[in-house]
């Protein structure tokens, strides 16, 4: 899911990662690997049939703010980015949740974005936490069916996290 990123691009994103104190509690029937590049840890679920990939990302500032990570992110599963009005309604109507620490969260689920009846498609749930100097994400991603599945488990995760 999404191509390849040019080698000056990569340097100056792993240049923006932030490698805050975080903590959080890894998912029942999900499997933690370490981090490496951007990312702080990769999640697999143990479903080898209908697996999830999930990976915890943290970028300094506000890593180009919502709404264009949102477009990125639909574009990533060939999901075509709304104009402005019918974006903003949909980030408006997505679920907010609160991190174990209390800071504000949200919940970009693209599932909603395609066809109720399509469970193979690429997808994606996306959460964006926004910290001081920093912006965290939490991104899963699988088939539709296997992000659907595991929507619980990923916000538990998304809750779970705590800035130590």
């Amino acid at each position: 899911m999404g191509g390849a990123v040019d080698p000056q691009t990569q340097k100056m994103l792993e240049a923006s990662v932030a490698r805050p104190p975080l903590s959080w509690a890894t998912p029942e029937g999900w499997q933690e690997s370490p981090g490496s590049g951007m990312r702080l840890a990769t999640f697999r679920s143990a479903d080898t049939g209908d697996p999830v990939e999930c990976a915890l990302i943290s970028l300094a500032g506000d890593a180009g703010g919502v709404e264009s990570n949102a477009a990125r992110w639909m574009q990533q599963v060939n999901i075509a980015v709304p104009d402005v009005p019918a974006m903003e309604k949909f980030l408006a109507a997505q679920k907010k949740i609160k991190t174990r620490d209390g800071f504000d969260a949200t919940i970009l689920d693209l599932t909603q974005l395609q066809s109720q009846d399509d469970l193979e498609s690429p997808s994606m749930a996306a959460t964006i936490i926004t910290l001081p100097d920093m912006t965290v994400f939490v991104k899963m991603t699988g088939a539709r069916g296997a992000v659907l599945k595991n929507r619980d488990q990923f916000e538990a995760l998304c809750e779970s996290l705590k800035l130590n």
